[in-house]
């Protein structure tokens, strides 16, 4: 029976090994590399003499991408070849961790969702660096279960690119000084140590306008094809709206963002004062939600973005209960129209096809949909328990650290006045199939 145990796990490597080495061939051939031809030549000018690119607008990224983009060029041989494969090989760290999360007694779903998942998106896995820190960030939900070490991973992963600041949502409440502390410790010395290349950075990203992928600009290509009279223009290396009105899609799309972060934190300091209810599946779904709104708020919506909440969801579905299930299907459905607007159909939506128009819309609603879908099903899971009672932060934070135990509820025991009496057996059978239920 052992061997039909495996056959599933084998099957598992056998479409990862064939879906991998197509992306790799795929993305090797001349002229279709990504972003990577971008890498290396900021590798020759800048980076293999100790210096950033603080003079190129297309420099936007954190002072911890540079240690990404730097690490290819140190190695012999061809510098495309040898980012591809640390892309690969993050991308192979990723499924190995899902599997580990699996066979600790969580969900092998996590492995299949990511490994089938990573194709519909296509090149840009391996043609962007974004796979680093979505590798960061699953380590930090899958691996680990203490509170400075997870925050010291999503520190690690906001200083390559910031987003990874979104899974502080999911630090339970009896970790959350530990892990917040650890994290700021880390992208502040990243900082301070690269301190030029922070300030570029900013820089460079304030400036950017409102990308045509974005959901802030989905009402305005809609309105192109209907006759307005903007255009779309090539600026910071990517296209963005131009012409009337469009300085109202951008300051929405900013007060979206501080709405966003408003709501997190609010949503955090109920749970620390105990009027919302703390959930252990919460440590993996509340990032994936935090991260589905800033995405949707966000002015700038790149196809690699749609890597981040595959991963996150992933990391959800791994720790066998979750509230996100539709969330990651919606996800799921949403990375395949990504491929399909970018790279295949991408010069028709520049030029204004009505029929690719279309599809970013429908992308962007799913995007915007699995946001709100992923928010409901956290707060109608978070209305406070009997008076009198809450679960102890520090209980709930163990059984939230990271893999299987994320899923499982501590009970608690029964104090008598002279002394403690463990738990009856039946007590955790019978709540053990509460959040199955869900």
């Amino acid at each position: 029976m052992t061997w039909r145990k495996s056959i599933p796990s084998l099957v598992l490597w056998v479409v990862w090994l064939a879906t991998r080495t197509a992306l790799y061939l795929h993305a090797t051939v001349p002229g279709r590399d990504g972003d990577v031809g971008l890498y290396q030549r900021w590798y020759a000018c800048c980076f293999s003499h100790g210096t950033f690119p603080v003079a190129d607008p297309m420099w936007q990224y954190p002072p911890g991408a540079a240690l990404v983009f730097w690490l290819p060029g140190r190695l012999p041989g061809s510098y495309v070849e040898h980012f591809m494969f640390l892309a690969i090989g993050c991308d192979l760290a990723i499924t190995l961790m899902l599997c580990s999360s699996a066979r600790r007694g969580g969900s092998l779903a996590g492995a299949w969702y990511w490994v089938c998942g990573v194709p519909l998106l296509g090149a840009v896995t391996v043609g962007r660096f974004d796979v680093v820190p979505v590798t960061l960030s699953v380590a930090a939900l899958c691996v680990t279960g203490r509170g400075g070490v997870r925050g010291a991973l999503i520190g690690a992963g906001a200083a390559v690119k910031a987003w990874p600041v979104t899974l502080l949502a999911g630090i339970a409440p009896g970790q959350q000084r530990r892990g917040v502390a650890a994290a700021a410790a880390v992208l502040a010395a990243a900082c301070a140590i690269f301190a030029s290349g922070t300030a570029s950075f900013l820089a460079h990203q304030n400036a950017r306008g409102v990308e045509i992928e974005s959901v802030a600009a989905t009402p305005f290509m809609i309105w192109r094809q209907a006759g307005w009279h903007g255009t779309v223009v090539y600026r910071f290396g990517a296209w963005q709206l131009s012409g009337g009105h469009v300085a109202l899609a951008q300051n929405a799309s900013r007060l979206g963002l501080v709405l966003a972060a408003a709501a997190v934190i609010g949503w955090r300091l109920l749970i620390a004062s105990g009027r919302a209810r703390w959930r252990p599946e919460f440590a993996a779904d509340a990032p994936l939600a935090a991260t589905l709104l800033f995405l949707v708020a966000s002015p700038v919506l790149s196809p690699q973005y749609l890597l981040w909440v595959t991963g996150l969801a992933a990391a959800c579905l791994a720790t066998r209960c979750t509230t996100q299930r539709p969330v990651a299907l919606a996800v799921l459905a949403a990375a395949g129209l990504t491929q399909v607007i970018f790279p295949i159909e991408w010069p028709s939506l520049v030029y204004g096809s009505d029929a690719i128009t279309g599809v970013l819309a429908a992308r962007n609603v799913l995007l915007a949909v699995a946001a709100a879908l992923s928010c409901w099903r956290i707060l109608s899971l978070t209305s406070p328990g009997p008076r009198g009672r809450r679960d102890s932060p520090s209980r709930t934070g163990r059984a939230a650290g990271g893999g299987p135990a994320a899923g499982r509820e501590v009970a608690p025991g029964r104090r008598g006045r002279g002394s403690q009496r463990p738990p009856q057996p039946s007590q955790p059978q019978a709540r053990s199939g509460m959040f199955h239920a869900l």
